[in-house]
Order: structure tokens, then sequence, then C-alpha cells
């Protein structure tokens, strides 16, 4: 799951409009995940043996945004390792390697922005495109294997309290056997609905995302979805600061020989903290 740094009421799907021109917007989160990284290898009992590549983590992640003006804006997404447990990749061909290294740098993400000039203030539309630089401890299992470009288009409505938000993409990397997994290319569809009360300045958020892939991934049907809910509250003295709270899991809509139905990267559980520094418009 890729937080975006251009996200305001929402976390994973980002908000139209453009940041503020030449204001510096940053954000801090940190996210518990449990099970991301479950392989199913064969054994001698039928539905085989669960490795705990990684059995749990501790990640954060800064984000940013600076508003160049003319309805553009730059991203930055620098995320990290603190506490990793589990066998990494060694622990599938032996029960005697050694565990996972704890800390970890992993892949930061530059990207751009432009907001559509529409003429309906309830409606925004925003160009998105995002790249994600192989510079992660791939050992650690937090690095890809090859560049990814992330182009998308972020749409959002509000009407009253209410709003929406919606985002369109893809993902496109080089593929990758892992296992007898293809890892690949994956188009990028993700939602969110949520209700913001004006004072106290509070919000309830829900998203889904789904990352269809676009190469055959093997045998068994690998399909990446997680569900999201957040709240999120901004005193009303500080009206530059916000932070919140989120949880979620993994949607069961994959499969392997051993019966999982958790797509390999998708947590069963996650638990978010997360706070934001904004401009005042």
């Amino acid at each position: 799951m890729w937080l975006s740094p251009s996200a305001k009421r929402l976390l994973v799907v980002s908000d139209p409009a453009p940041a503020p021109t030449s204001k510096l917007e940053v954000g801090l989160a940190a996210a518990f995940r449990y099970r991301p990284a479950v392989l199913t290898v064969p054994a001698p009992n039928e539905n085989g043996r669960d490795i705990n590549l990684i059995r749990a983590s501790t990640d954060v992640s800064l984000t940013a945004r600076w508003g160049l003006g003319n309805r553009l804006e730059l991203t930055a997404v620098v995320p990290a390792g603190l506490d990793q447990q589990g066998a990494g990749i060694k622990g599938v061909t032996s029960q005697s390697a050694p565990d996972i290294p704890l800390a970890s740098l992993h892949d930061p993400r530059l990207g751009f922005g432009y907001s559509l000039p529409l003429r309906s203030p309830a409606f925004g539309a925003k160009l998105r495109f995002e790249a994600k630089l192989p510079l992660g401890a791939a050992e650690a299992l937090a690095g890809e294997r090859s560049f990814v470009a992330s182009p998308s288009l972020a749409l959002a409505s509000k009407l009253g309290g209410f709003f929406l938000g919606a985002e369109l993409g893809a993902r496109l990397r080089r593929p990758t056997d892992f296992f007898g997994l293809r890892l690949g290319s994956q188009a990028l569809l993700a939602a969110g609905i949520g209700y913001e009360f004006e004072r106290p300045r509070l919000s309830f958020a829900a998203e889904l995302y789904l990352l269809p892939s676009l190469i055959p991934s093997g045998v068994a049907p690998y399909l990446a979805a997680e569900w999201l809910t957040s709240v999120r509250f901004a005193p009303q003295g500080i009206p530059t600061l916000s932070f919140g709270l989120g949880g979620g899991s993994g949607v069961p809509l994959s499969g392997n020989a051993g019966g999982s139905s958790f797509a390999f990267g998708v947590p069963s559980m996650r638990f978010i903290g997360f706070v934001r520094l904004a401009p005042v418009e």
C-alpha cells in the first residue's frame, strides 16, 4: 500500500486540490503490519508449510509536497523500516538461516501532480505521476528489483459533509519470478468515502484499493487488495495541524497451493498513526 503525499481527507486516495504556491506540506506516518509477507511451500502435509518471510514490521514514512504554482506540485515519500521480525528470503531454503535485518531503508518515491482546471467547486481532478526508485534493501524485502512508474488520475467530490474520492492508474515494473509467483505491472483501482464535521474538525473515512495484475501471475490467482478505515482530527486553534489513526486488513481475493487467500505483500492486519502539517490556503 502506498500512502499518498497528496492525500488530505483520505490516506491512499489523493486529493485533487493543488498545493498552495511556494508552500511546503509535510506528513509523518508510522505503521504496524502483521504477516505482510507469507509464503506457502511444499511440505509433507497436504496444506504445505507457511513461512513468515516478514512476520511483523513497524515502518515510518515521511511525506512532502511543494506547490509550484500554475496548479502544479512536487511530491516525495521517504519510507524506512524501524523493526522487522521474520525468516527472510533465506528462511525458505534453510531452517537455521538468520532472521531478516531489523531496520532497513525502503524505496523512496518522487512525483508531481497537475490539478485540472474545472469549473465545478464540488468536483476536482488531478493528473499524477510517481516514480519508485529501487534504492531499498532488497535482501530485507524492502525494495523493488527495478524502477516503478505509476501514472494515475485522482478524482474527488464533496457534498455537504460527505466526500468521495477515487484514483485510477497503473504501477509499471519489470516482471519478476518469485517462488512460482510472477509479479509485474499492475492496474491501480482505489476509492474512498467519508464524512467531515466542521465543529469539531473531525472526519471519518473508509478506503479500498485493488491492484489487478496486468501480466499472467502463475498457477494461483493473485490480486492484491486491502481495506482501511481512518479517523482524523484537526484542532480549532491550530489550523495547520491534523492527526489521526487508521487500521485495516487484506481482502481475501488470492490463493495458492496452501489455501492462503491474501496476496503476497498484503498484511493480514495494519495499523497506522499519522500527523500532517499543511499551510493555510
